[in-house]
């Protein structure tokens, strides 16, 4: 392997984000964050979450930008790793996440979002951010969404 090879496989992301969908395990239902206006992918529906910042770590990261986004960290059951998306030229990666919490729950919106909603799994409302599409939005990523979910039997 080649020096400009070795450098390549060595590159550090400059930026770093992070993003979740909230499942409620009692209605199946998932939450999405339509993303402002003013915002970059406006308008389009999304994760909650942000960047990551330096010495973070993504789930610390993720429970920050809760916290900024929508005013609180809801009561999450569990946190589920779910996919890891970097660029091509590696200058950006993206963990995102399935978070649990029981029951549906209103977020406080501040201005980097303009809406929000609960849908039915796979029933992704037009237009989804990209990112969001490529890791949620195909068969297979909805059938490891029901293997998580199946850890989570809805109480009768």
């Amino acid at each position: 392997m080649d020096l400009q090879s070795q450098t390549m496989n060595n590159i550090l992301p400059d930026k770093i984000g992070v993003g979740t969908i909230f499942i409620s395990s009692k209605t199946q239902r998932v939450l999405l964050n339509l993303r402002a206006p003013h915002k970059t992918h406006s308008m389009c529906w999304s994760l909650w979450g942000g960047m990551v910042e330096e010495n973070e770590q993504p789930k610390d990261a993720l429970l920050r930008e809760l916290t900024e986004e929508m005013g609180f960290v809801p009561d999450i059951e569990r946190i589920y790793p779910f996919d890891v998306y970097q660029s091509k030229d590696r200058h950006f990666k993206y963990y995102s996440f399935v978070s649990i919490v029981e029951d549906e729950f209103v977020p406080i919106l501040n201005r980097e979002s303009c809406g929000y909603c609960w849908i039915d799994l796979g029933i992704w409302p037009k237009p989804m951010h990209q990112g969001a599409k490529i890791s949620f939005c195909s068969t297979k990523a909805i059938d490891k969404i029901r293997v998580i979910l199946s850890q989570h039997p809805i109480d009768d």
